[in-house]
């Protein structure tokens, strides 16, 4: 039994173990399985391996070329550049080659026609002294016709009678000969039928013409088919490439309100203006800059209003050839270069207003000159000028004030003998203004109104100068100008957005007045700068100014002509305005352009073609200076009680070869007290080549100029420079105000140099 259960127990453990090794066995193979399986991937990964192995050896390899490429790309790449630098550098060089063959072939132009002109006067010469020798053969003969009847022991009245025929052959003969000389007239004076003269100026052009015969002269008031006005803006609109010109004059630059105040209806190019500059000697810093080349600019601009002036030519003189019986004289500002003028000439040119560049149908003279034929035109209309005397000229334009004054000798003016400018011209009152409208409405509004709508604000500043700056006489206090903002420019009232300045306008019904102590404030500070130009170039003359003619735009301000009437009545005999005075200057030019052909190409300004080149002064000529005084080297008796001595200092010694008109000049001088309001400059000359004293014998004082110093917040650093040159019998004293650039000149006649 015992045995049995022993066997049964056995046998359980055996089939147990069986179970177990059977188990065994099948986690055996399975693992063998696993293994085979874990070493059939790990081949397979081997292979991967082996293969990206050989991948990354093949992408390395092309790594290595991309980067042995693109480092030849960079070789190449910097080879490319320093090309393109050099090409860069050569081209600069190749630009101011050109730009200096440019220039040298400009000046040969303008030497060229000189030479031309210098030809012409040289055969003219020829031709009067052959004349001369004509007239001297006649005389030979018939001194020795005369003489042989003299050697005749009688003379019986046969010989009377020979000897009278033999004087009056020579009279008839001699005095035609000059008579038919005097009586010549050049070729293309006897083609001109009509004079133009074109005032081109800096903010506004206008143009007066002429018939020669009847001598009629009209300014023209016809503008983009309006009738009133005697100027029209200097103002370009172009498209948006700047290629083409879609509007010209007032249209360019004023526009007037629409219902419609969207902002597609501003969606143009800013107009183009004040592109004249660019010829004047104004610094780089003070030019507008320009979406185009300012030759272009004044080129299309002129083309544009020539068109006007050949229309109307052709009105009123359907058969006149314009290009061959027009003579055009235009004016320019009297800082041009005669470089500037030749620009001037080629742009005319281009514009289609002459046939040819240089063709003696365009004659380009300055403003002052013009302004001057005009005033002495008025002179001959109404002689109230003392004789020896001086005529001062006050041209109040748009921006520039220019003086000028002349001699008056026999019923003519002359030469400038000084002149003076300062910006202080109208457009500083429109400036006021703005300004003044910035306080009432806000800044931001105002900037909005001229970045988005500028022809509006032009036209703004239109209305207030025809309905307000020019009516205002300064005598009527109850004075008032109401802006009416939503009839006038209702596009405003949107940017307004502040609500107490809103709510203010609204209340009353968006009316800014303007009363009279606000106009005189706008007024005041403008005018009286005009005053001080006018006292510093009257202290400037010694002689007694009889005249004084208000021309330019400006002098049609009642206020003006009464402010400066009131201050120097007692100074100046007779303040007048002629008609028309905005005019003045195009209206002059056609007289000068009429008195040119009626002298035969001769005018009665100042001929400078026979200036001598050069000359050697006589005299050492200096200024006085307040100078610190030197022990040692000052006599004790110089000292001034604040240490300092009158000294005289040269500007130009005894024995300096001159040219015409070539400057010489001193700088840096300065006020001696921080809060001095003037400077006064006295010129001496001395036949010593060396001198330290103003009051050494033989020391003469030649003249005094008298300048204004502003700007006394910069106390001492207010510098100005001192010049002289020399002309045939003038000598010209200028000083120059650097803070502003503000000049004055006095000219003082010499016989002797």
């Amino acid at each position: 039994m015992a045995n049995e259960h022993s066997k049964d127990k056995s046998h359980e453990v055996v089939e147990k173990l069986g179970i177990g090794f059977n188990k065994l066995n099948n986690k055996f193979v399975n693992l063998l399985e696993e293994n085979q399986k874990i070493k059939q991937q790990y081949k397979n990964h081997e292979e991967k391996i082996q293969e990206i192995l050989r991948t990354n050896s093949e992408l390395n390899e092309k790594n290595k070329e991309i980067l042995r490429t693109i480092s030849e790309l960079n070789e190449k790449h910097q080879e490319i550049l320093r090309t393109n630098s050099n090409l860069i550098e050569e081209n600069k060089e190749f630009s101011r080659i050109n730009s200096e063959l440019k220039n040298q072939l400009q000046e040969k132009d303008i030497q060229f026609e000189k030479l031309q002109q210098h030809t012409s006067n040289l055969e003219k010469q020829r031709n009067e002294e052959s004349q001369q020798i004509q007239q001297l053969e006649m005389m030979k003969e018939t001194l020795e016709k005369n003489l042989e009847i003299l050697k005749l022991n009688e003379i019986d009245e046969n010989i009377i009678k020979a000897l009278k025929e033999n004087n009056k052959d020579f009279s008839s003969n001699f005095f035609n000969k000059g008579l038919e000389k005097d009586l010549e007239k050049p070729k293309f004076y006897s083609d001109i039928k009509i004079v133009v003269g074109l005032d081109f100026g800096v903010r506004y052009s206008g143009f007066a013409y002429s018939n020669v015969i009847d001598q009629n002269i009209c300014s023209n008031d016809k503008w983009h088919g309006e009738i009133g006005q005697l100027k029209t803006n200097t103002v370009l609109q172009y498209d948006d490439e700047y290629n083409n010109v879609l509007l010209w004059g007032a249209p360019a630059l004023v526009k007037k309100p629409t219902r419609r105040t969207k902002s597609q209806n501003n969606k143009r190019s800013n107009p183009v203006e004040s592109f004249s500059l660019h010829l004047s000697s104004l610094d780089e810093i003070f030019k507008p800059n320009l979406p185009v080349d300012y030759k272009k600019a004044i080129t299309d601009y002129l083309r544009e209003i020539g068109k006007v002036i050949k229309e109307t030519v052709t009105v009123h003189w359907p058969d006149v050839d314009f290009f061959k019986n027009t003579f055009l004289v235009i004016t320019v500002p009297a800082e041009f270069s005669e470089m500037s003028k030749e620009i001037m000439r080629a742009c005319a040119y281009n514009a289609s207003l002459i046939k040819e560049k240089y063709s003696t149908n365009l004659q380009i003279i300055t403003e002052p000159e013009a302004a001057v034929m005009y005033c002495m035109k008025n002179l001959e209309d109404q002689v109230f000028a003392q004789s020896n005397t001086n005529v001062m000229i006050v041209d109040c334009g748009d921006d520039i004030v220019n003086l000028t004054t002349h001699n008056f000798m026999n019923n003519h003016l002359g030469e400038i003998t000084n002149k003076a400018k300062d910006f202080c011209g109208s457009s500083f009152i429109n400036a006021e203004f703005i300004k003044y409208l910035r306080k009432r409405l806000g800044d931001k509004p105002m900037d909005l109104f001229r970045d988005n709508n500028y022809g509006q604000m032009q036209y703004l500043i239109q209305q207030f100068c025809k309905y307000c700056k020019i009516p205002f006489t300064g005598y009527d206090s109850d004075f008032i100008y109401e802006l009416d903002i939503e009839s006038t420019t209702p596009v405003l009232k949107q940017y307004v957005t502040n609500g107490k300045i809103r709510n203010t306008l609204e209340e009353n019904e968006w009316i800014v007045e303007i009363d009279f102590k606000t106009m005189k404030s706008m007024f005041d500070p403008v005018i009286q700068k005009i005053l001080h130009l006018i006292k510093a170039q009257l202290n400037n003359t010694y002689e007694i100014c009889s005249t004084m003619f208000l021309v330019g735009g400006f002098s049609e301000s009642k206020y003006l002509q009464n402010r400066i009437k009131e201050e120097f009545n007692g100074q100046v005999n007779n303040i007048s305005v002629p008609a028309q005075p905005m005019a003045a200057v195009s209206r002059g030019a056609v007289i000068y352009g009429l008195e040119s052909i009626n002298s035969n190409g001769t005018n009665n300004l100042e001929n400078k073609d026979n200036v001598i080149p050069s000359r050697v002064l006589k005299f050492t000529y200096g200024i006085g200076l307040y100078l610190d005084w030197k022990e040692g080297v000052d006599p004790p008796s110089r000292k001034t009680s604040n240490g300092k001595v009158f000294k005289f200092s040269p500007l130009v010694r005894r024995g300096t070869v001159v040219e015409v008109d070539q400057v010489f000049s001193s700088s840096n001088h300065r006020p001696s007290l921080p809060n001095q309001i003037a400077m006064n400059f006295k010129l001496y000359r001395t036949s010593e080549y060396n001198a330290e004293y103003c009051d050494e014998p033989g020391m003469e004082l030649l003249g005094e100029l008298y300048i204004d110093l502003p700007d006394v917040h910069l106390g001492c650093n207010r510098v100005v420079t001192l010049g002289i040159s020399f002309d045939q019998t003038v000598i010209s004293v200028f000083a120059i105000y650097e803070v502003t650039g503000k000049k004055y000149i006095i000219k003082l006649l010499c016989s002797e140099y």
